[in-house]
């Protein structure tokens, strides 16, 4: 039986409906029976004055208790069981009238001891596969006496458990809670749902990831107050009324393992905004891996590390204990000083893959579930620094990815090496390590000019431009601001024309831009990022000398809005 049959088939059965106080199913622990143990008061201290053998989790005093011997309020209880646990990442969801307290092996995974109405509430977290000791302790003070407890272990990929509140201090119970995929909105005037007030109201989101050992930045981006914790440790702290733009960020050390995050937000009037990612601080020494989970490369990642090689079979399993099985994704990135040569760039994938070179040049595009296959995309000439990014995915059944490059130094090398399947070099035969003159570069300034710029009322090219004037070089960052009074802060384009002089010689050039680019030079397109995105996108070429024209095209979408471009001769 395969590790993912036994995933399947270990998943938990649900709870049946509760007295109709249970909002949904719920998984239950198992058949078997867990010692319980009853104590007359909330602190489970004392010799208990009942015991006994119990099949379920889910229990609804309601206003009486468990037994005669045990007083309706003011009451506490224990229960202890050895369970056994495919390998993976699990959601535990409980609600509890008052407080309870959940260990796996001495590993506290929910603290929630406090007098509280019962709320629907869930936690992830990693367990290792076969017996595991499970411990429980909840305690009633007053009033209704109640708490169901489950879990089931994770394979759609994870997200953000988010709660709303119609006032500012998260107080009271929430009037909405749902799944967020990544903390990124941009509600303007408007609210999160129907539910939820377009003023005076309150978000919290909170999750549990698996790190690599590393120091983390994490940041926040808001209007109006955000706050960020980590394993209970305040990290941000902007809790006040503010506009965007604002960046505010924390760092924190962090071990391998599990940590959770929890991120509080208000929102007081006015627009409505909330961005939350983060990055590791380390510096990479190879590849710097993004790995999701999802098979979108979607949101903040779950995992940030330095891959020596992409080069590998995780068969039926995971890349590392806390990731999903099934259905993640990875990006991969690096930048390599290239010795002069021709590299055929090779890829065995099971499922997709996608390369790019410089953010622009898309050398392999094989996005599609498929069975461990072998591609490769001939003969492509590089010589000095490229950065290179590598996309992968994994749907179902087995994963495995591999890339490598072959390397020629001359036409005639390249032809005489015929393709090959098999995993390649582990490093880049990249420049040597002795000195070379500087390269030559254009007598022009770092941002040339002047430009036409034709500035236009939403993204239509065609249209009569609502501006004109020149430009001295295309280096803005206008943020949250308009480029001009007649032209909006959001749903613009811009066209920008001139004519340059050049030396004959190979020039890379480099768009840096929030949102969509494109890029001509004597009307060939060789810069093509016409999305909303935000990154610097390059193209190498050789011009003949003399005159060039270019045209660069842009448009921003919503938020942010920057544009600059800039070229510098990399060789003859």
């Amino acid at each position: 039986m395969t590790t993912r049959m036994k995933s399947s088939a270990s998943l938990l059965l649900l709870l049946t409906l509760l007295g109709g106080l249970l909002a949904f199913p719920m998984p239950v622990a198992s058949a078997s029976a867990w010692y319980a143990e009853y104590f007359a008061n909330v602190d489970l201290t004392g010799r208990p004055v009942l015991t006994r053998y119990e099949t379920e989790l889910a229990h609804n005093w309601g206003y009486g208790s468990p037994g005669p011997e045990v007083p309706a309020d003011g009451f506490s209880a224990r229960f202890k069981r050895d369970v056994w646990f495919a390998t993976g990442t699990y959601r535990f969801t409980y609600r509890t009238d008052d407080g309870l307290r959940v260990w796996i092996n001495d590993t506290l995974v929910i603290d929630d001891w406090r007098d509280q109405p019962a709320v629907w509430k869930s936690v992830d977290h990693y367990v290792p596969g076969g017996v595991n000791r499970v411990r429980v302790e909840y305690y009633e003070r007053s009033g209704l006496a109640l708490f169901q407890l489950g879990w089931e272990i994770r394979q759609d990929g994870d997200a953000w458990n988010a709660s709303f509140w119609e006032n500012p201090n998260l107080s009271g119970n929430p009037v909405l809670e749902r799944r967020d995929a990544a903390i990124d909105f941009s509600w303007g005037s408007g609210s999160p749902d129907p539910q939820v007030p377009a003023s005076n109201f309150s978000a919290r989101w909170a999750r549990t990831l698996g790190f690599e050992a590393g120091r983390y930045r994490f940041y926040a981006s808001s209007d109006d107050g955000v706050r960020i914790y980590v394993n209970g440790q305040r990290i941000v702290d902007a809790w006040r009324e503010q506009v965007l733009p604002n960046t505010h960020y924390g760092d924190i050390t962090l071990s391998r393992g599990n940590h959770t995050i929890v991120v509080d937000y208000f929102n007081a009037d006015g627009d409505a905004a909330i961005h939350v990612w983060w990055d590791r601080l380390d510096v990479f020494q190879a590849w710097e891996g993004r790995y999701y989970d999802n098979r979108d490369l979607r949101g903040a990642p779950a995992m940030i590390r330095d891959d020596a090689e992409i080069n590998f079979n995780w068969g039926e399993g995971a890349p590392v204990d806390w990731m999903p099985t099934d259905n993640f994704s990875v990006r991969w990135t690096r930048t390599i000083d290239f010795r002069p040569g021709l590299y055929r760039f090779n890829a065995k994938v099971d499922d997709g893959i996608r390369l790019w070179i410089n953010n622009t040049d898309l050398k392999l595009n094989h996005w599609r579930p498929q069975e461990a296959t072998w591609h490769y995309q001939d003969w492509h000439w590089l010589e000095g620094r490229h950065i290179l990014r590598v996309e992968y995915f994994e749907a179902t059944g087995s994963a495995q990815v591999q890339f490598w490059w072959d390397y020629a130094p001359n036409a005639a090398a390249a032809q005489a090496m015929p393709p090959s399947p098999v995993y390649g070099f582990r490093t880049a035969p990249t420049m040597p390590a002795v000195p070379v003159s500087p390269r030559p570069r254009t007598p022009s300034t770092q941002f040339p000019g002047p430009w036409i710029g034709e500035y236009f009322v939403g993204r239509d090219l065609s249209a009569p431009p609502s501006l004109v004037r020149t430009d001295p070089a295309i280096n803005f960052n206008w943020r949250w601001r308009s480029p001009a009074p007649e032209i909006p802060v959001d749903h613009f384009a811009i066209r920008w024309t001139g004519t340059f002089d050049f030396e004959a010689g190979r020039y890379r050039f480099a768009t840096t831009t929030d949102d969509g680019v494109r890029l001509y030079i004597n009307d060939r397109l060789v810069i093509n990022s016409w999305h909303p995105m935000r990154g610097t996108r390059y193209a190498t070429i050789h011009l003949p000398a003399g005159e060039h024209t270019f045209r660069m095209e842009y448009f921003e979408a919503t938020q942010a809005a920057m544009a600059r471009l800039t070229w510098q001769r990399i060789g003859r």
